[in-house]
Protein backbone atom coordinates (compact mmCIF):
# COMPACT_ATOMS: atom_id res chain seq x y z
CA UNK A 1 0.00 0.00 0.00
CA UNK A 2 2.39 2.78 1.07
CA UNK A 3 6.18 3.70 1.48
CA UNK A 4 6.39 3.41 5.06
CA UNK A 5 6.74 -0.11 7.10
CA UNK A 6 6.93 -0.78 10.51
CA UNK A 7 7.34 -4.55 11.40
CA UNK A 8 7.51 -5.41 14.97
CA UNK A 9 9.05 -8.72 16.22
CA UNK A 10 7.51 -12.33 16.29
CA UNK A 11 6.37 -12.78 19.88
CA UNK A 12 5.58 -16.47 21.21
CA UNK A 13 2.13 -16.24 23.17
CA UNK A 14 1.12 -19.47 25.13
CA UNK A 15 -2.66 -19.10 24.14
CA UNK A 16 -4.08 -21.16 21.08
CA UNK A 17 -4.10 -19.26 17.96
CA UNK A 18 -7.93 -19.20 17.82
CA UNK A 19 -8.11 -16.99 21.26
CA UNK A 20 -5.28 -14.48 19.91
CA UNK A 21 -7.75 -13.99 16.71
CA UNK A 22 -10.46 -13.61 19.08
CA UNK A 23 -9.03 -10.69 20.92
CA UNK A 24 -8.08 -8.68 17.97
CA UNK A 25 -11.32 -9.92 15.51
CA UNK A 26 -13.99 -8.36 17.70
CA UNK A 27 -12.85 -4.80 18.68
CA UNK A 28 -14.67 -4.81 21.67
CA UNK A 29 -12.64 -6.99 23.64
CA UNK A 30 -9.64 -5.12 22.28
CA UNK A 31 -11.11 -1.67 23.54
CA UNK A 32 -12.28 -3.37 26.91
CA UNK A 33 -8.22 -4.29 27.62
CA UNK A 34 -7.08 -1.20 26.84
CA UNK A 35 -4.84 -0.05 30.12
CA UNK A 36 -6.88 2.07 32.27
CA UNK A 37 -4.31 5.63 31.97
CA UNK A 38 -5.22 5.30 27.33
CA UNK A 39 -8.97 5.10 28.84
CA UNK A 40 -8.37 8.06 30.86
CA UNK A 41 -7.15 10.42 28.16
CA UNK A 42 -9.21 9.84 25.58
CA UNK A 43 -12.94 9.83 24.62
CA UNK A 44 -13.12 6.23 22.74
CA UNK A 45 -16.22 4.71 20.97
CA UNK A 46 -16.01 1.06 19.78
CA UNK A 47 -18.01 -1.91 18.71
CA UNK A 48 -17.12 -4.93 17.17
CA UNK A 49 -15.82 -3.51 13.76
CA UNK A 50 -14.85 0.20 14.57
CA UNK A 51 -12.91 2.05 17.26
CA UNK A 52 -12.53 5.57 17.21
CA UNK A 53 -10.61 7.67 20.20
CA UNK A 54 -10.54 11.30 20.23
CA UNK A 55 -7.14 12.64 22.19
CA UNK A 56 -6.21 15.56 22.33
CA UNK A 57 -7.90 17.46 19.78
CA UNK A 58 -7.14 14.69 17.41
CA UNK A 59 -9.45 11.81 15.76
CA UNK A 60 -7.76 8.34 15.87
CA UNK A 61 -9.77 5.47 14.38
CA UNK A 62 -9.25 1.84 12.87
CA UNK A 63 -11.78 -0.27 11.15
CA UNK A 64 -11.66 -3.92 10.77
CA UNK A 65 -11.35 -4.49 7.04
CA UNK A 66 -10.79 -8.36 6.57
CA UNK A 67 -10.80 -11.10 8.66
CA UNK A 68 -8.78 -14.05 8.17
CA UNK A 69 -9.79 -16.64 10.71
CA UNK A 70 -6.77 -17.59 13.41
CA UNK A 71 -4.46 -16.01 11.06
CA UNK A 72 -4.74 -12.36 10.71
CA UNK A 73 -7.35 -9.50 10.84
CA UNK A 74 -5.98 -6.35 8.79
CA UNK A 75 -7.22 -2.99 10.12
CA UNK A 76 -7.75 0.30 7.71
CA UNK A 77 -8.38 4.12 8.94
CA UNK A 78 -11.52 5.23 10.06
CA UNK A 79 -13.30 7.98 10.77
CA UNK A 80 -11.15 11.57 10.08
CA UNK A 81 -7.61 9.79 10.84
CA UNK A 82 -5.35 11.99 9.03
CA UNK A 83 -3.48 8.96 7.65
CA UNK A 84 -3.87 6.22 4.97
CA UNK A 85 -2.81 3.01 6.81
CA UNK A 86 -3.13 -1.06 6.75
CA UNK A 87 -2.26 -2.04 10.21
CA UNK A 88 -2.00 -6.34 10.51
CA UNK A 89 -1.94 -8.35 13.26
CA UNK A 90 -1.32 -11.70 11.83
CA UNK A 91 -0.88 -14.46 14.34
CA UNK A 92 0.70 -18.17 13.39
CA UNK A 93 -0.36 -21.79 15.27
CA UNK A 94 2.43 -23.44 16.42
CA UNK A 95 0.57 -26.33 18.41
CA UNK A 96 -2.96 -26.30 20.49
CA UNK A 97 -1.86 -24.69 23.03
CA UNK A 98 0.87 -21.62 21.69
CA UNK A 99 0.87 -18.88 18.87
CA UNK A 100 3.07 -16.39 17.72
CA UNK A 101 1.89 -13.31 16.63
CA UNK A 102 3.55 -10.12 15.00
CA UNK A 103 2.66 -6.66 13.96
CA UNK A 104 2.92 -4.57 10.82
CA UNK A 105 1.89 -1.30 10.00
CA UNK A 106 2.25 -0.26 6.32
CA UNK A 107 1.07 3.69 6.13
CA UNK A 108 0.80 6.02 3.31
CA UNK A 109 2.13 9.72 4.24
CA UNK A 110 3.38 12.67 2.30
CA UNK A 111 6.59 14.38 2.56
CA UNK A 112 5.64 16.89 5.65
CA UNK A 113 4.22 13.58 7.74
CA UNK A 114 7.15 11.19 7.18
CA UNK A 115 9.83 13.72 8.48
CA UNK A 116 7.36 14.21 11.38
CA UNK A 117 6.48 10.37 11.75
CA UNK A 118 8.89 8.23 9.98
CA UNK A 119 10.63 6.74 12.15
CA UNK A 120 7.74 7.30 15.13
CA UNK A 121 6.15 4.88 13.86
CA UNK A 122 8.44 1.87 13.52
CA UNK A 123 8.58 2.62 17.85
CA UNK A 124 5.19 2.91 18.72
CA UNK A 125 4.98 -0.71 16.66
CA UNK A 126 7.38 -2.12 19.19
CA UNK A 127 6.05 -0.55 22.19
CA UNK A 128 2.80 -2.13 21.45
CA UNK A 129 4.40 -5.24 20.58
CA UNK A 130 6.11 -5.47 23.67
CA UNK A 131 3.23 -4.26 25.98
CA UNK A 132 0.91 -7.48 24.16
CA UNK A 133 3.75 -9.55 25.17
CA UNK A 134 3.23 -8.84 28.60
CA UNK A 135 -0.22 -8.68 28.25
CA UNK A 136 -1.08 -11.84 26.80
CA UNK A 137 1.32 -14.24 28.48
Amino acid sequence: MGDTKAVGRKVRVNQPAQAIYALFADLRHFAQNLPEDIKGKSDITFDSDTLLAKVQGFELGIKVEERNPFTYVRYVQYGSTPVNFDFWVRIEALSDSSCELFLELDAQLGTMMKMMLGGKLQEAVDKLTDELEKRLQ
